[in-house]
């Protein structure tokens, strides 16, 4: 059976689990002509750990307006449902679910359009991936957060399925299936909002590409871009040493220099390093390669005729050298403007953040961007070279 068919049945099995749990059939899609009126979602930052982790960087209404006034068109709100109290195999409500309807509409109010995200631990992904019954308050999930965002303004709101669905090797062919599910749910609720959808493999292009679109004009697909990893990840401990030794490493520069990088220490011996420097240094990372990237994804858009959006591009703040992490940041974001892709930068003020106070909890109203990140993101300034409407 092919992907398609696969995706197909998937589709027909999906309506009779949402009767099941008690979900309507989906709405018909809204005509082409809807798609004027959707989010632009053209640039815009990552609000992690506001709902997720310790909730320890939320924003105020001045804070959102100066994002606005800085040339930014949208937030993307990071959910983790299992913070708010919900769980794959019990389910329950979500305790945070008011304050996030309260700073969906601070962003609203403050012009900005905002992505309701679900954005779940890799662990508890993974319950849901090897637990099929599970699916059941997922869908129950969704159709509380449709129902809670259904009545904000389509113009200005968007719901995103599901953050890096993982389903690696042949796993991948269940998520298609459970995807037109969700989709589904969020239609009998919101029938005319935007609604991301993404490939599995942990949200890559190459996962998207394989993925059997739907037909859909209020739908657009998402991916991230991370590479190259060894350098956006450097001296992330968390990382898996199995695959990467990224966690190992800090110091690497972009575009990457030879004798600079190959001479910096490791933390500690690992028989993979050689080898994964000199594939990084032999992959000719640079503004030239990133294009490549970048046009790879607006070519199969182009030819698709859907939308697609790079909703996560970023590097680790610790121990990078700000001119290397900004030129970086700065080609991506070239790059997937020349192919009109819309950007959210990972993330705002947390490890990956682009604020002086980054990952100091509790700077709420008091933050400053970075000088040099103006210019990466092409972001506004006024005449005397100062951002708009930021506290001096």
């Amino acid at each position: 059976m092919t992907q398609a068919a696969d995706g197909d049945r998937r589709a027909w099995l999906g309506a009779a689990a949402l009767a099941s749990v008690g979900v309507p059939a989906a709405a018909q899609p809204q005509p082409a002509g809807t798609r004027a009126a959707l989010p632009r979602l053209a640039r815009g930052l990552n609000l992690s750990h506001w709902f997720e982790y310790e909730r320890g960087q939320g924003l105020t209404s001045p804070e959102m307006r100066q994002l606005r006034a800085l040339g930014l068109d949208h937030v993307r709100l990071p959910v983790d449902p299992v913070v708010g109290g919900w769980h794959p195999q019990r389910g329950g409500t979500l305790k945070f679910l008011g304050e996030l309807q309260q700073a969906v509409d601070m962003a609203v109010d403050a012009g900005l359009e905002v992505v309701v995200d679900l954005h779940m631990e890799p662990s508890d992904k993974q319950i849901i991936e090897e637990h099929p019954e599970t699916e059941r308050e997922l869908l129950r999930l969704w159709q509380l957060l449709a129902r809670s965002f259904a009545d904000r303004p389509r113009t200005q709101v968007a719901l995103e399925l599901f953050n890096e669905p993982q389903y690696y090797g042949l796993k991948r062919l269940r998520w298609p299936g459970l995807q037109r599910q969700l989709l589904e749910t969020v239609r009998a609720q919101a029938p005319a909002h935007l609604v991301l959808l993404s490939g599995s493999g942990g949200g890559s292009l190459e996962s998207l590409q394989r993925l059997s679109l739907v037909h859909d004009p209020a739908v657009a697909y998402v991916y991230h871009h991370y590479a190259p990893f060894l350098f956006t990840h450097q001296g992330a401990e968390w990382q898996d040493e199995r695959y990467t030794t990224a966690g190992l490493r800090k110091g690497l520069r972009y575009p990457p220099e030879a004798a600079h990088d190959s001479a910096l220490p490791l933390r500690k011996p690992h028989p993979r390093a050689a080898q994964e420097m000199a594939e990084h240094l032999n992959a000719g990372w640079g503004p030239q390669r990133l294009r490549a990237e970048m046009d790879r994804a607006g070519r199969w858009a182009r030819e698709k005729g859907v939308r697609v959006l790079c909703n996560e591009f970023g590097c680790i703040r610790a121990n990078v050298d700000p001119p290397s992490r900004y030129r970086w940041i700065h080609d991506v974001r070239v790059a997937l403007e020349a192919n009109d892709i819309g950007w959210t930068l990972w993330d705002y003020t947390d490890i990956f953040g682009i604020t002086e106070q980054s990952a100091q909890p509790g700077q709420q109203g008091r933050r400053r961007l970075d000088a040099l990140a103006y210019g990466a993101l092409g972001l506004a300034k006024d005449l005397a070279g100062n951002p708009p409407g930021l506290a001096r």
